[in-house]
């Protein structure tokens, strides 16, 4: 329940652009998550090995991303126009730019690795176990994510003019920090 890198993005998101936009950020990071389970479902111990070898480059690449996302609210002079036109990002964009958010934070990956398994019964397939686990998994972040999607958008609703350029720059100095966060992460 703690906020985490996507958490602060989809809330940013939600309170840049709406439930539509924090929906599809979180059907992204939903995406993202299945595909993790999948990987690990697939080859749990090669996989390791594999993103043990690479976390650094996933870590600073993810990072990068997050500082890009929070400079460009830091930047932005766009007040909140709610029912009023806004810089279009397509659907598309906004489900890859979760979907990227998650992948970013190889920390993800990892939790699926080594949570995952420990309730998986040995006398049974372990991939079909480690995917049902998945998705309870995605389940649970679905609907923490979710009530963090409605808060932002009610939090949304109640502000207006010059408030919401104080709320972008708050957005994207903690988009900045998670990425600071996740730079100076040691490996597990």
């Amino acid at each position: 329940m703690v906020p985490g890198i996507t958490v602060s993005t989809v809330v940013s998101t939600a309170l840049a652009r709406g439930l539509a936009g924090g929906a599809l950020l979180e059907l992204g990071a939903t995406l993202a998550r299945f595909s993790m389970v999948l990987i690990v479902a697939a080859a749990l111990e090669a996989v390791s090995g594999l993103v043990s070898s690479v976390f650094d480059i996933i870590k600073y690449a993810g990072a990068a991303y997050l500082v890009w996302l929070g400079f460009g609210y830091l930047t932005s002079r766009a007040s909140l126009t709610i029912g009023a036109a806004r810089a279009p990002v397509s659907p598309w964009r906004q489900v890859l730019s979760g979907f990227l958010v998650l992948w970013g934070n190889p920390k993800a990956l990892l939790f699926f690795g080594a949570f995952l398994p420990q309730f998986v019964d040995p006398h049974y397939p372990a991939g079909p176990q480690v995917i049902l686990l998945g998705l309870i998994e995605m389940g649970a972040a679905i609907l923490s994510d979710g009530a963090y999607i409605a808060v932002a958008v009610t939090a949304r609703g109640a502000l207006s003019g010059g408030g919401t350029i104080w709320l972008n720059r708050v957005a994207g100095a903690i988009l900045i920090g998670a990425a600071v966060w996740l730079a100076l992460q040691q490996r597990a």
